[in-house]
């Protein structure tokens, strides 16, 4: 355990103390910071590596860069701060004599873009540790139709050759473009990534062991806030210059083993500006409730997530992310990192997320990791269906029968699932290339625990922002995963906010103490977060219309036995199945949205 006479800030660092005896017992009361962020994870972490790394920022001109004064920042963690990622992969391995290490199922799908605010460090120290799950392909089909959506990262090639998104090939450094060269050489083309999968604890260990060796920010871990004191709207008016956030927190002392000890003596903090990134759960807007009132929607959904090892006599991921939507809501399988053994005993490992009815994911919950892979198979190992009938059965609805009518409508009906079903093959060829349907991996086993978690869309109802303080990810917003757009909504955030702190410091002002940055930030991501958040929930309820009635049991031999639905939604599902098939179809449209999901920039 640390010497517990080290002054608070270093001593939360749960590093070597940089300070020296003679300043341990500094007076910490009332430090002061350019920014505290409440949350040390994912999205806390990335806004302290933006804020604290000029050489990425490509909105400031090189004299700025040089002449901006240093920003003191405070990261502050709940948690013990994480090993280094050195020292993670020596731990899982050491904890794993008898079993190899496997990939955590709390991983996320970050785009491009996303990646690259990790920076080339970070992402270099990724892919070199082997913790990228990278795909280049993604197949999306549904399973009341034929309709399929294949994207691959020649979509993007447009959008990196025009600099509108990043190139992670040229962005990563030397070990990359080796790659590439070596595939050329083989004859292979290099694409650009649509994504890569990261587990969350390497993903932070990355980004904290790039900011612990700064001077500029205090890193304290273990720390619990337990009151918030920020200026009123009113008072940020009248009052120059205004007050800071003033935030009264404790420490607890930790011993080896991780048991938390009695709490230290509080300590008060300020700051011109405090930034929640503590989760969904936040406690700072929830302190500041008034000013940030939520918006939330309970979607009726569980998601189940684990990791599996796939049956190898079907093959690998070949860098595809696969999801099949059903009745219920999607399966998707991802890739993630996996050996770099070319012993074809090597295992392959990949990640599943399952949204369906709370009662059919307490039901998969129960079940042996056997029985979940027999059912995880059955309901994901299979091709497109043909569209049901827009007609359903007149007999049971007592509608009278005008034999014309009838003949004309069933012509109609005949006609649409016919077209339908013949875009969809106007798009297959006979080569492994974009548009061939391929069949995901067989799994073969459960590796570590199947969680379940609870879904719901939450936004902030009037800003992400209130006087001297900011919300960013979670803490502003939560959105169904069908998509994969969490925690890019987050990264998108914290880059956005990160470059508006850095030209209030270029200009001369007060972080926070202006309207007019934070007015900014919030007017940026209350259109972003909107959209985001609008076009998934669309999605979700898009997929929920469909032209087959949903069997009640999961277990049941077939997705389609609970029969056909009319109506409405039979008319929804098919227009849904053409519009896929139409996106699939359209090269510029299937791009945009290709573009739209990597966060490549638009041009105007």
């Amino acid at each position: 355990m640390h010497n517990r006479t080290l002054t608070f800030a270093a001593a939360a660092r749960g590093l070597v103390a940089r300070s020296s005896p003679n300043n341990n017992n500094t007076d910490i009361n009332k430090q002061h910071y350019d920014v505290i962020i409440a949350g040390g994870g994912a999205v806390g972490s990335v806004l302290a590596r933006l804020l604290l790394n000029d050489n990425e920022d490509t909105t400031s001109s090189l004299r700025q860069r040089r002449s901006r004064r240093p920003l003191k920042v405070a990261l502050l963690e709940q948690r013990s701060c994480p090993p280094s990622l050195t020292s993670q992969l020596a731990s899982n391995n050491s904890n794993n004599i008898h079993h190899k290490p496997t990939p955590n199922a709390r991983a996320y799908a970050l785009s491009p873009t996303s990646l690259s605010y990790l920076g080339p460090k970070v992402l270099q120290r990724l892919q070199q540790t082997n913790r990228l799950g990278i795909y280049d392909s993604m197949q999306i089909w549904e399973h009341d139709g034929p309709a399929q959506l294949h994207f691959a990262g020649e979509d993007l090639n447009e959008a990196v050759t025009s600099g509108r998104l990043v190139d992670l090939h040229r962005f990563i450094g030397t070990n990359e473009q080796q790659q590439r060269q070596q595939q050329s050489s083989r004859g292979q083309q290099s694409r650009p990534w649509l994504g890569a999968v990261v587990e969350d604890a390497p993903l932070v260990s990355a980004v904290w062991d790039e900011v612990r060796s700064d001077e500029r920010i205090h890193l304290i871990d273990n720390v619990q806030i337990t009151s918030i004191s920020a200026p009123s709207q009113k008072t940020m008016g009248s009052v120059e210059p205004p007050p800071p956030v003033e935030i009264l927190c404790t420490r607890s002392t930790v011993t080896n083993e991780g048991i938390r000890e009695k709490d230290e003596e509080c300590t008060t903090l300020t700051a011109d500006l405090l930034v929640a990134a503590d989760g969904a759960n936040s406690f700072v807007r929830r302190t500041l409730g008034k000013s940030f009132p939520m918006i939330t929607h309970s979607y009726d959904r569980k998601a189940v997530t684990c990791t599996v090892e796939l049956d190898a006599r079907n093959g690998d991921m070949a860098r595809t992310a696969f999801q099949r939507f059903l009745p219920h809501g999607p399966i998707a399988l991802l890739p993630v990192w996996n050996s770099l053994s070319n012993h074809e005993d090597a295992p392959i490992y990949a990640n599943v997320v399952w949204s369906t009815t709370p009662s059919e994911a307490n039901h998969l919950l129960s079940l042996s990791g056997t029985e979940f892979i027999t059912t995880l198979n059955h309901h994901l190992c299979q091709g497109p269906n043909v569209n049901p009938s827009l007609l359903g059965n007149n007999n049971s609805r007592g509608m009278p029968h005008i034999p014309i009518i009838d003949t004309i409508a069933k012509e109609i009906d005949s006609l649409l699932r016919t077209a339908n079903t013949a875009l969809t093959m106007g798009t297959w060829t006979e080569s492994p290339s974009r548009n061939f349907f391929r069949m995901p991996p067989m799994s073969a086993r459960v590796v570590g625990p199947i969680l379940g978690f609870d879904l719901k869309l939450s936004h902030v109802q009037q800003g992400y922002t209130s006087p001297r303080v900011a919300l960013v990810g979670d803490a502003a917003h939560t959105l169904h995963p069908m998509a994969g757009q969490g925690l890019n909504l987050g990264m998108g955030d914290v880059y956005s906010l990160s470059q508006l702190i850095k030209e209030a410091i270029d200009s001369g002002m007060d972080v926070g103490g202006t309207g007019l940055f934070l007015d900014r930030y919030n007017q940026e991501r209350m259109v972003k977060g909107w959209g985001t958040v609008g076009g998934v929930h669309g999605l979700h309820e898009l997929f929920r219309c469909s032209g087959i009635k949903p069997n009640n049991d999961i277990n049941a031999n077939a997705l389609n036995s609970g029969g056909n639905v009319s109506g409405v939604e039979s008319v929804i599902g098919l227009g849904r199945s053409l519009g896929m098939n139409v996106v699939n179809s359209l090269g510029p449209l299937r791009r945009a949205f290709a573009e739209a999901a990597a966060g490549a920039a638009f041009t105007r």
